[in-house]
């Protein structure tokens, strides 16, 4: 049987509005317009839980990540979950994760990164969770290249970091600047340039490609000459109330600089995707050969007054997806599908596509038939939730078409009515007219919580 090669494409905090071909004109991205006019371009995709690891776990294994973990920063992938390199590997495939994984803690205080990861069934693993502040596979590849130049390619070490500090470049989204080395030294470089090689590597084989970009995570450092595409520009001002804008007191020039940083990251990704496809089509594999564009979470750049990610907003949960078939596959061109997905089907998409059985333990479910232009009946409602089901801070949240629906574990609500107020700037919970509204969407996330329950393992006899 004849199975796709499966490039996956996979940002870090990257928006859903980030896109040129999605309708957002002051973005330059002519590489992701190019590979929507190849494929299928998703409008709604919500990834479950906004924060990076327990999002990248969620969408590897097709299971929300509340069902197997805390979904939080800080708790590493456990034993025994059985992740995309798991399924494919039976049928044939080699597989590979280049740059940013993020399955344990990059921030521990007995993490050693310039030892081997674990491999987490990748029979090719060169991680680099977070670039220039740990002597990891990047830095390798910069002092191989330059070693003049690791310094100017180093960022801060995070607050939680216990060992050696690097005090060189900062990290905060507030804080934006140009790249400090040469342009073909940054991480996003590094990624594309390791990827082309081994797409060149295995070019006569199957193969399954994570390609874990760490743009356009802060900090907003691109280099100079994409930051000169968006200084000027007129952009997107941040959607916030008064009491939110006084979280930072930062005028609208202020965040129109970080924006215009945090846009050129993208555009400069864009350009290293160039590098990749490039290789595809050097290889002779390009028509072979799925791809999957998409993200770990958003980040709010302003919006609600904040910088990062976490919180039910579509500002960190709303990302990008486009997927692109192999031209076998017969799927259309330039399609834009307005469903709502969530992160958890990519994997069961990804499934589907190279005839691996779908097992039905998963909370994802493939579309592979909206990637055909077939009908299909998308989701009615994206399930996302964050935080530590003991503390203080766990939410459980609900994104429909209408609207924006949250509950906190201190028992408070939160609505939003999309539809009129798509920015989700005015809660509507307490207005009594409302009410009606807030009863069925209690109801419908009660409903999608039962998802949770654990599938496995199956009954064997009565007793």
């Amino acid at each position: 049987m004849k199975r796709p090669k499966i490039l996956l494409l996979y940002t870090d905090q990257q928006r859903w509005d980030t896109i040129r071909a999605g309708g957002f004109d002051w973005m330059h991205t002519p590489n992701l317009d190019r590979l929507a006019a190849q494929g299928t371009l998703f409008n709604h995709c919500y990834v479950n839980c906004p924060v990076c690891m327990p999002s990248r776990m969620s969408m590897l294994s097709g299971l929300y990540s509340s069902a197997f973990s805390q979904p939080i920063n800080g708790v590493e992938m456990p034993d025994g979950i059985r992740v995309a390199p798991n399924y494919l590997k039976p049928y044939g495939y080699h597989t590979a994760n280049i740059g940013k994984l993020h399955f344990i803690n990059h921030a521990s205080f007995d993490r050693d990164h310039s030892q081997p990861y674990p491999d987490y069934g990748f029979d090719t693993a060169i991680i680099s969770d977070e670039p220039g502040c740990y002597d990891d596979a990047y830095i390798r590849w910069v002092r191989e290249q330059a070693p003049e130049e690791v310094d100017n390619c180093r960022i801060n070490t995070p607050p939680a970091w216990t060992g050696k500090k690097i005090d060189h470049h900062p990290r905060h989204a507030r804080f934006p600047y140009a790249f400090k080395g040469p342009e073909h030294l940054t991480h996003s470089a590094f990624v594309a340039e390791e990827t082309a090689h081994y797409i060149e590597e295995q070019a006569s084989r199957p193969w399954f490609c994570i390609s874990g970009f760490y743009a356009p995570h802060c900090p907003f450092n691109p280099p100079a000459r994409f930051l000169d595409i968006y200084k000027n520009a007129d952009l997107p001002i941040p959607q916030m109330t008064h009491a939110d804008a006084e979280r930072y007191n930062l005028s609208l020039e202020e965040w129109h600089n970080i924006r215009a940083h945090y846009f050129a990251l993208v555009s400069h990704l864009d350009d290293q995707l160039g590098v990749i496809f490039e290789a595809l089509d050097r290889a002779g594999v390009a028509e072979d050969t799925a791809i999957v564009f998409t993200s770990d979470h958003g980040e709010h750049m302003g919006d609600h007054g904040r910088t990062g990610k976490s919180a039910a907003f579509d500002s960190a949960s709303r990302v990008p997806l486009i997927m692109s078939l192999p031209k076998w596959m017969d799927g259309p061109r330039g399609q834009i599908c307005d469903g709502i997905v969530e992160a958890v089907d990519i994997l069961p998409t990804i499934l589907d596509l190279c005839a691996v059985e779908v097992p039905s333990t998963l909370h994802g479910r493939s579309f592979r038939d909206a990637l055909h232009g077939r009908s299909f009946a998308f989701r009615d409602s994206a399930y996302i939730e964050q935080g530590h089901s003991l503390k203080g801070d766990y939410y459980r949240a609900l994104r429909t078409r209408e609207h924006l629906y949250e509950i906190r574990n201190d028992g408070t609500e939160s609505l939003y009515i999309v539809s009129d107020d798509p920015a989700q700037i005015n809660d509507r919970a307490s207005d009594p007219s409302c009410a009606d509204r807030l009863h069925l969407l209690r109801k419908k996330l009660l409903d999608r919580t039962f998802d949770l329950l654990p599938k496995t393992p199956q009954r064997t006899g009565e007793y």
